[in-house]
């Protein structure tokens, strides 16, 4: 949004130079940004080397918003052009010239380097085979201090303080003000670190040459040194990442060289968790993970509790399969030690993780011992985690009114502790229940205040408030204001990196497009979480891009037998989570499908379960699939089981009216009732429309609404239902329009 602000003002050029050096987080922020900014003139120009592919396989074509470019090496004639420029004459040695153009193989920071190695000692001419062999034929130009220094600096990285490298201030000056007039190094303008000069080398190849020639044996207590200095600054929260990378560094080389490591041990795990910590305070989850998992490969048995806790925390966000494990080890040696509210933290964790992966009852077993640990104790930010993800469970579960209750206890102590983003997660709960309540503006209200709340800290919290949002808003009938809210949604916990909330609004998102007739957009979504999971990523949102999936494919005329396995899969899910939204949705659409494949007993199965699973009045709690009940009643004529569901749910007239007219068979109400809406049930509504009229001879009239029909169902690629249409105009002697 910054830079959309930006490029508002006037067309912005982001350049990023050296993308195959960037860490994951970097590459992720590019990728985010290039895929999501819209609406504005904004050019992100990146450069790198063919070795970035294989990291990002993606950014080598194809993707949506850009266009890649391969350079091609220099030509000979541009390589001499080249080096002729760089050294100020247009003669050079032909002999030279040769060998030159031989080795650089159209590389110009070679002829860049054998262009400066020239200049510094015109009378040597050497011509190494490589890039790094120039660079370090360079380096051996440089007086012994010289030389030294860039490998001391090359030790910090490629950027360095003056600070940093030791010695007599004014010597340095001297020595790195002739290595920027040889142009190894540059001096920045700002710098990082208050108070201190900040240089850069010019080439990262040139940092990296410059440290790989330091003995091995020499690099731990150089790197020492460095992670000393960054203490030495104070503050070391804000280098947190910068002193763990010298300290593990320091300890490697140590440790690899045969030196003792007992003095490093101790400052290197430290430096590791305050680096985690760090990274989790940023959202940076996957390298908070990486960092905790090394400090604890290097910690003591005392106090390893703690920060199994923190490692399998990161782990569960990021949807790794270990952070189950590693949760439930942390939760005993907590208990082990007597840090009962620690422990119930560690349950509440695991409740969300295992609940995330359609494991309900294993989830209600750890809530029921984190509950155990906290029941008789004061206000604390474990007891109100614990409440909170008490309450989230029971909504879930379809207990509303008790959630609300313990979800409002839950908000309050948070905010009274001043734990914001478990307020917000706790406000969340009071929405998502008052939604199942019917209180729809209430659940509105509540949402978008915890939204509000979470983004006020830069919680992932705001997208899974923007991912419940969508159910009320549905209510209300402002569907397109709700795929927007999960849109919304999706760009937050993308960019704060909570994969398995991204996971969850990706099912929703391909679910409600589905709905509203982005059907291509629907399948690529609901194929690309099906793989993840099948590749051993469960997620309890499993059944929506399955159901999404068998619909279009059926639809479209695919494979009716895949369209079966779609379906039997998601009513595996459905069941196995056995939470009402999930079950209500798996049932009403597998009756459907089984209708139109000619299963009908297997629809009756289906159909007689979700009867029994809608008391009078709950028909309205999943409004993001009721409009399937209305045509399950239709379809097995059995309208009358289905009205007194309808007439006693809290529904919105813009719901009710449509799904009443359904059960009438008043098609051509409910095509237009259907089509104010923008919801895909139009193109079904009028075919019956048309099917009705055509029977009761009204044929002119049957026309219009099958031709809406047929135009509606060659919109979404609808083939099998564009046939029917069409087959139903021939048999009518109507024309089939063009």
């Amino acid at each position: 949004r910054f830079f959309e602000a930006l490029a508002e003002e006037r067309p912005l050029v982001l350049v990023f130079e050296d993308l195959h050096w960037a860490d994951d987080a970097l590459l992720d922020f590019v990728d985010y940004l290039v895929e999501w900014a819209s609406g504005v003139p904004i050019l992100a120009l990146c450069t790198a080397r063919p070795e970035l592919l294989s990291r990002r396989p993606g950014w080598g074509g194809g993707k949506v918003n850009s266009s890649t470019t391969l350079l091609s090496p220099l030509s000979e004639q541009e390589t001499a052009t080249l080096v002729h420029a760089l050294l100020g004459r247009s003669v050079i040695d032909a002999d030279v010239q040769a060998r030159l153009l031989e080795h650089a193989g159209g590389n110009p920071l070679y002829a860049e380097e054998f262009s400066r190695m020239l200049t510094a000692r015109p009378g040597e001419i050497v011509l190494p085979e490589t890039v790094q062999g120039i660079i370090a034929a360079r380096l051996d130009t440089l007086e012994r201090e010289e030389k030294q220094l860039l490998q001391e600096a090359a030790v910090i990285g490629r950027v360095f303080w003056l600070g940093s490298l030791g010695g007599e201030r004014w010597r340095l000056e001297e020595r790195l003000h002739s290595l920027e007039r040889k142009e190894f190094v540059s001096r920045n303008r700002r710098s990082a670190v208050a108070g201190e000069d900040e240089y850069g080398f010019r080439h990262a190849l040139v940092r990296e040459v410059a440290y790989e020639q330091i003995p091995k044996s020499e690099r731990a207590e150089k790197h020492r040194l460095a992670a000393e200095w960054i203490e030495s600054l104070g503050r070391t929260e804000d280098h947190a990442e910068m002193l763990a990378h010298h300290y593990e560094a320091a300890l490697d080389f140590a440790r690899a060289s045969g030196q003792n490591t007992e003095v490093l041990a101790e400052p290197a795990r430290a430096a590791l968790h305050g680096a985690g910590d760090r990274a989790f305070a940023l959202n940076a989850i996957s390298q908070a993970a990486r960092f905790y998992e090394r400090a604890l490969e290097l910690w003591p048995e005392d106090g390893r509790p703690e920060l199994l806790l923190r490692y399998g925390r990161a782990l569960s966000l990021v949807a790794d399969d270990r952070g189950t494990h590693v949760l439930q080890q942390a939760a005993a040696a907590l208990l082990a030690v007597g840090d009962r509210e620690a422990a119930a933290e560690a349950h509440a964790f695991l409740t969300e993780t295992l609940q995330a992966q359609g494991e309900r009852d294993r989830a209600y077993e750890h809530i029921e011992q984190a509950l155990a640990l906290v029941r008789d104790t004061p206000a604390s930010p474990a007891k109100a985690r614990v409440l909170t993800e008490s309450s989230r469970l029971l909504v879930i579960g379809g207990q509303a009114g008790e959630a609300i209750a313990i979800a409002r206890e839950a908000f309050e102590m948070a905010e009274a502790l001043g734990l914001i983003e478990l307020a917000a997660r706790a406000l969340n709960n009071v929405g998502i229940g008052r939604s199942w309540l019917g209180d729809y503006p209430g659940a509105i209200a509540d949402l978008e205040r915890s939204i509000e709340l979470a983004v006020s800290v830069n919680s992932p919290e705001a997208g899974r408030g923007y991912h419940n949002l969508v159910t009320p808003l549905w209510h209300v009938g402002e569907l397109q204001r709700s795929v927007r809210a999960v849109e919304e949604g999706l760009l937050i916990v993308e960019r704060l990196t909570n994969v398995r909330m991204s996971r969850a609004s990706q099912s929703l998102l391909c679910w409600v497009r589905y709905f509203t007739g982005s059907w291509d957009e629907a399948l690529e979504g609901a194929e690309a979480i099906i793989a993840e999971c099948e590749a051993g990523a469960p997620t309890y949102f499993e059944y929506q891009p399955r159901i999404v999936r068998a619909r279009i494919r059926l639809a479209r005329g695919r494979s009716e037998q895949l369209v079966l396995e779609d379906i039997r899969r998601a009513l595996d899910v459905g069941s196995a989570v056995k939470d009402p939204q999930a079950l209500l949705q798996t049932l009403s659409h597998s009756t459907l499908v089984f209708v139109e494949l000619g299963s009908l007993e297997q629809a009756r199965t289906t159909a007689a379960e979700l009867v029994e699973l809608l008391p009078a009045g709950s028909v309205g709690t999943d409004i993001l699939g009721a409009s399937e009940f209305a045509w399950v009643a239709e379809m097995l004529d059995s309208a009358d089981a289905f009205r007194g569901l309808f007439a006693a749910a809290n529904l919105a007239a813009v719901w009710r009216e449509p799904y009443e007219a359904v059960l009438d068979r008043d098609f051509e109400r409910a095509a237009e009732l259907f089509a104010a809406l923008g919801l895909i049930d139009e193109g079904h509504a009028r075919f019956k429309a048309g099917e009705k009229l055509l029977a009761a001879g009204r044929a002119p009239e049957a026309d219009v609404h099958l031709r809406k029909a047929l135009a509606f169902y060659r919109s979404l690629g609808a083939t099998r239902y564009v046939s029917q249409t069409e087959a139903l105009l021939i048999a009518a002697g109507l024309e089939i329009p063009a």
